[in-house]
Order: C-alpha cells, then sequence, then structure tokens
C-alpha cells in the first residue's frame, strides 16, 4: 500500500488509530484490501496534520477528494 501525501507533519500521536479506522471502515464496506489499505493511509495522512489525538474530522467529500489526488481513483 503507498503512502499517501501530506501537507505538513505535525503530529503522529493517533495515526495508527487513524489508519486502523480506515481500513476497517473499507473492509466493512466491502472495499477490498488495496483500497480499504489505501483508504487506511489517507486517514492516516489527515491524522498527522492536527496536533493532538482527535482534533481531525475530514468530511467524506475530503477524505474522497485527498484519495483521488493520490490514487488516482474515487474510493466510492
Amino acid at each position: 500500500i503507498p503512502v499517501a501525501k501530506i501537507d505538513k507533519l505535525k503530529d503522529p500521536t493517533g495515526c495508527g488509530d487513524a489508519y486502523r479506522s480506515g481500513l476497517l471502515y473499507g473492509l466493512m464496506n466491502n472495499m477490498g484490501w488495496e483500497t480499504s489499505g489505501r483508504l487506511a493511509a489517507i486517514m492516516g495522512a489527515c491524522k498527522i496534520e492536527v496536533n493532538g489525538t482527535q482534533n481531525h474530522a475530514p468530511t467524506r467529500d475530503e477524505i474522497a477528494e485527498r484519495f483521488l489526488d493520490n490514487f488516482n481513483y474515487q474510493p466510492w
């Protein structure tokens, strides 16, 4: 699974949890392992750009846009 691009590294605390949430969401919604892993990478990237463990809240549209920018297709 390739990494997702980030704008600015701020705080890695909680990135594993964010990654896992993306992976589980994808698998529970029948996205397959590759797309689920890529979604996980996007969620980890969203988290690492903010300070604190629960201060990231990207919208579904923002996630889809980042996914498209990084992997050249929409996750949903």
